[in-house]
């Protein structure tokens, strides 16, 4: 990736491509990150859908919480305060996404349930993906933004 998208731009341009949330998410920060996009993508692969299509913690927030771990993240056994720090940033990602889509999982930004295969199919019906992910991608990648820049 020769430089980094606007939020905007990566909200729609991966997930033109067939790309879900999470990946989309983690590669828009692979440079900052010292990643591989290709890598990114790789890592991030199995949370779209809320955690592999479970309807649970939104692909957005698990992909920004990787990029959070890998710019400020502990990995050193007893780092208590690394460890503070990590979960203190999180928590104030979920806030912020919360506060600005209103949820934080998948089943309820989307209003229904993407692991039940009869609610999985009207979310497909009616586009719901193709018209509210993209709008969570941006805001996610915006707080994730302004987080790594305080």
């Amino acid at each position: 990736m020769a430089e980094k998208m606007t939020p905007e731009i990566a909200a729609y341009r991966l997930f033109e491509q067939g790309y879900d949330c999470a990946p989309t998410v983690l590669a828009n920060f692979a440079e900052d990150l010292d990643l591989e996009e290709e890598t990114a993508l790789k890592i991030a692969s199995g949370f779209g859908g809320g955690v592999s299509g479970m309807g649970s913690v939104c692909g957005c927030v698990t992909g920004a919480l990787m990029a959070l771990g890998m710019k400020t993240g502990w990995c050193e056994p007893g780092d208590e305060i690394g460890r503070k720090e990590m979960g203190a940033k999180g928590a104030e990602f979920i806030r912020r996404f919360k506060e600005r889509c209103g949820a934080v999982k998948c089943r309820e930004l989307l209003g229904l349930d993407v692991s039940d295969p009869e609610q999985a199919a009207q979310v497909m019906e009616q586009g719901l993906i193709q018209a509210r992910c993209p709008h969570f991608v941006t805001a996610a990648c915006e707080i994730l933004e302004d987080m790594l820049e305080e």
